[in-house]
């Protein structure tokens, strides 16, 4: 167990690396600085949600053990919602239907106002997560992916898919998303004292979505820096018009 932990947290650091490496390359694309930026502040999350496990291997620590320090619920749940608005606030950056950028932006809108006020009228806050943030924000999301889907199909930017990393970034958080919510629902239900091997399958099963996503995150950066840039739907794609020989 701790060595998949292990291995996702060094990979979510890579992907920092990975997206500096990519701006560097490519300073213009903003899309992909915003998610960058996003990425880092992921890694600064994950580092002070390890403070529960830090009071539970350090006995001289054990006097936290009934604050509100020994869990982390109170650090991710208001994370989930700025984790969800943020991607879809990364697709809709690549959208040009302005029909479509004024839905996203009010459900994006919505979407925190509603789970925000969840959160304060939430009697776990402290121990569990919020089930209704989470489905609402796996529906903006997916809804988010679909339009920004919609256009490529619409638009020629579709034959030079291969060198955007906002694609592989759809791709992957669709899947870990897809993987993620039936343990996420089921979590609720379930703990440490109802059903360990539940929650050691959840944490095995959670570890290598999150390994999968950030190595196709990693991918991503790395070989779409190399290659010519798009801009457009594809949000870091430019085209460069070849002037025929004469």
């Amino acid at each position: 167990m701790q060595i998949l932990f292990l291995i996702v947290f060094l990979l979510e650091g890579f992907s920092v690396i990975a997206g500096i490496y990519y701006i560097r390359r490519k300073p213009n694309d903003i899309d992909n600085k915003l998610l960058t930026y996003f990425l880092f502040l992921t890694v600064c999350i994950e580092i002070v949600g390890l403070i529960p496990a830090i009071i539970y291997n350090h006995e001289a620590l054990h006097y936290l053990k009934d604050t509100v320090w020994y869990t982390n619920f109170w650090l991710y749940n208001p994370f989930i919602i700025v984790s969800f608005a943020a991607y879809a606030f990364y697709f809709r950056m690549s959208l040009e239907n302005k029909i479509s950028r004024k839905i996203l932006s009010y459900l994006i809108v919505i979407f925190v106002i509603s789970s925000s006020l969840n959160l304060f009228f939430l009697d776990d806050f402290f121990n569990s997560y919020s089930i209704f943030n989470l489905f609402m924000g796996v529906a903006l999301l997916f809804l988010a992916v679909s339009f920004y889907y919609y256009e490529l199909l619409q638009d020629e930017t579709l034959l030079y898919i291969n060198r955007s990393v906002k694609f592989y970034v759809s791709v992957a958080i669709l899947l870990f998303n897809l993987i993620s919510m039936p343990l996420w629902i089921y979590m609720k239900f379930y703990n440490n004292t109802l059903s360990m091997e539940f929650v050691n399958l959840y944490t095995i099963v959670f570890r290598i979505a999150n390994i999968l996503l950030y190595c196709t995150y990693i991918f991503a950066f790395i070989y779409c820096a190399k290659g010519r840039s798009i801009s457009k739907n594809l949000g870091d794609l430019k085209f460069t018009k070849i002037k025929p020989i004469d």
